[in-house]
Parts: structure tokens; sequence; C-alpha cells
């Protein structure tokens, strides 16, 4: 039995079936097997019942897997708390979304490339539901989205918040007066698509203040919507500070919408069970590096 034999089970049993795993380990569905009847062979039963079209798992595969698991988290662990971090190899599926991609990513590459120079770091940008069906499936290893998102097995970092305002070009037309939500019936707006996050939260917001939509267009890059926003072509919910020149140069308002939303909270997540011995490492330099606003300790005031 070898624990190159216990992580292919592993991903066999996570992934659902053979192909799949053989698919994440860059390996070929006949060596997933080959490592799959040995590991059988060396335990003198059987893993899985092979009278299903399905990776369906026996009695003794069954009870296997929190052994499978609880060794290879050993394994990771000593990789980690032994091992010299300049030669973990390997790579590392991080994914994120458009606005951390274009503010404190690079920071966190960079940091991440000077402490292990031979890991291999694969991004992905993408929407938050998407990214969340990534890391949930295995396709991920480390995801950084706007929460919170309290799904079962993930481990979540806390790395700041982000505050957002109701925004317009001043050609639009919009009165300098505090609005509500009903009076945004009157303008168009420019909202992310449904897969983001934001998307749920101002449908719940218009929701709760009883109010209804006007004419929409859905757009899934905030560097877009601030674009048509200030081309006149709508209202949007933007990241505050991110566009301050643009208010101080007066190409964006910022509106006087109340009631207020909360700031955008963002996390590093991972799998509770990974077996990358990185994705938690990663969390944490993820939030050494954020620079959202990260809340202060408690009886601290700030200066």
């Amino acid at each position: 039995m070898t624990l190159k034999q216990l992580e292919t089970f592993y991903w066999v049993c996570r992934l659902g079936g053979f192909a799949a795993a053989a698919a994440h380990l860059h390996s070929t569905q006949s060596a997933v097997s080959m490592r799959i009847q040995d590991l059988e062979a060396s335990l003198g039963v059987s893993l899985f019942d092979r009278s299903q079209r399905s990776a369906r798992l026996t009695a003794k595969g069954q009870e296997l897997v929190p052994y499978a698991e609880r060794l290879i988290a050993e394994a990771s662990s000593i990789r980690h708390r032994i091992g010299d971090p300049r030669v973990l190899s390997g790579r590392v599926r991080l994914g994120v979304t458009e606005f951390v991609a274009v503010t404190w990513l690079p920071k966190l590459v960079a940091a991440i490339n000077q402490r292990y120079p031979d890991v291999t770091l694969e991004l992905g940008v993408d929407l938050t539901l998407t990214q969340l069906r990534k890391l949930q499936s295995g396709d991920l290893d480390l995801a950084v989205l706007p929460g919170p998102i309290d799904q079962p097995g993930l481990q979540s970092v806390a790395l700041g918040s982000v505050e957002f305002a109701w925004m317009a070009s001043a050609m639009l037309g919009l009165p300098r007066r505090r609005l509500s939500p009903q009076d945004l019936h009157a303008w168009p707006l420019l909202t992310p698509t449904p897969e983001s996050n934001l998307h749920k939260l101002l449908g719940g917001w218009f929701e709760s203040a009883d109010a209804t939509i006007g004419r929409t267009n859905a757009c899934n890059s905030i560097g877009v919507l601030a674009v048509l926003t200030m081309a006149g072509l709508g209202v949007s919910y933007l990241p505050r500070h991110h566009f301050e020149r643009e208010v101080r140069d007066g190409r964006l308002q910022v509106l006087d919408i109340m009631p207020r939303l909360p700031p955008l909270e963002y996390f590093a997540l991972f799998d509770r069970r990974c077996i990358q011995p990185l994705s938690p490492i990663i969390a944490q330099l993820a939030q050494s590096h954020s620079t959202f606003r990260k809340s202060l300790a408690p009886g601290r005031k700030k200066r």
C-alpha cells in the first residue's frame, strides 16, 4: 500500500469515477484502475463494486475513506512543517473574482512565487457561483470569494471587507438628494449577472424595500459596469474606494441612497479535507496581502 494509491482512491471517491480522477491527477484511466487494483491486492479486499457502472464503494471501501483522508492530511502536514518550503513542487489551482484580480492579486502571486519557487500557480478569474462550483467539485484547490459562504466541508479565512456605493454619471441627471430603492425605478440599472454574489444581495435589497426594478442591463465585469456607468447608461453598485479618482474627476457621482447595504466580506475558501498542502498556507498569505479593510480587534480604536 502506497500513499499514491491512497491519493488515487481518495480522488476516485471524491469525484465519483475513475475517468474524473484520472483527469484530475493528469493520468490515464488505466493507470488509475491499476493503482486501485494494486491497493485492493495489498489489502486483500474489494474497495469498489465492479457490477455497477459508477464507482460505488463496497462496505470495506467506505470504511477505508476516513483512514485515507487522515493519512493524506498527515503526509501534507509533514511536507509543510518538516520539509523545506523551497523544495515543494506541484500546482495550486486558485480561483478569484474579477475585483480581487485587479486589486491585490499581483502581490499575493509575487509572495507565492518567492516562497515556493517550484510551485506552479494556475489562476482562474470567474464569477462567485462558478468558482464555488469548481471548488466543490475539486477543480479548484482554493478560491477567494465574497461571502459569507456557508457550505459544508469548506474552511474559510476572512480577508476583509469592501464598501460599495450606488453611482451614476452626472449626465444621467439624478437629483442630488437622498433617494430610496423605489426612486431607482425611474432610471436604468447596470447590475452584475445572476452568477455574481452581488446580484443576489441587490435583489434582496430591493425586495426588502418593496421596490420594483425598472430596465436592467447585466454584465459580469465590474470594470465594464463602471465604463457603462460613466457613459451615462445607468446606475450601478460599485466598490467605492476603487473608483475614488473617477468620483474626484466628476466622471462618477456617489448617490445618497438609503438604506445602505453593509460592506461586502471576502474569504479564502478551501476544502477542510484538502490534501493540497499549500491551500491553508496560501489562504493565510491572502489574508496578510489583502488590501481590503480588516475588522479591528475588540477594544482597539482606529487611529
